[in-house]
């Protein structure tokens, strides 16, 4: 019997406190990266939404050219910051396609959990801290 084989996500998000050094304040932020690398450009992830009672909606709108038009290599990447909560919220992410996928987030002040997330995802998520370029 065939089995039907799993699509691979085509984003990773990271999800982590960060502090911000300019304005010594503490904040959540979540870091989309495309899963393909690209090798000519380097490549924003066109990102809206926010933050409606205990849920995060997040919508990839698509893709663009750095406003700096330089080569480079890696993933095109979007970030999108919230402030220090803590508690239970729903996060929904959403392609320009319409697809969604919904997680459940833990947030307290020790760590952030992903309690719930569905069986088949385009975007994987995590809570692993990653090394932000403060531009």
């Amino acid at each position: 019997m065939a089995t039907k084989r799993q699509k691979e996500p085509e984003y990773t998000l990271n999800i982590f406190r960060h502090r911000e050094e300019r304005t010594n304040t503490t904040g959540i932020v979540f870091l989309v990266q495309t899963v393909k690398e690209f090798t000519n450009f380097k490549y924003e992830i066109l990102l809206n939404g926010g933050l409606k009672g205990k849920s995060f909606e997040l919508n990839i709108l698509g893709l663009r050219t750095t406003p700096l038009i330089m080569p480079g290599v890696g993933p095109a990447i979007g970030r999108k910051d919230f402030p220090n909560l803590k508690g239970s919220y729903a996060l929904v992410v959403t392609k320009l396609d319409g697809e969604t996928n919904q997680f459940q987030l833990e947030l307290s002040a020790q760590k952030i959990t992903v309690k719930k997330a569905p069986p088949q995802v385009f975007i994987r998520v995590s809570t692993e801290q990653l090394l932000l370029n403060e531009n």
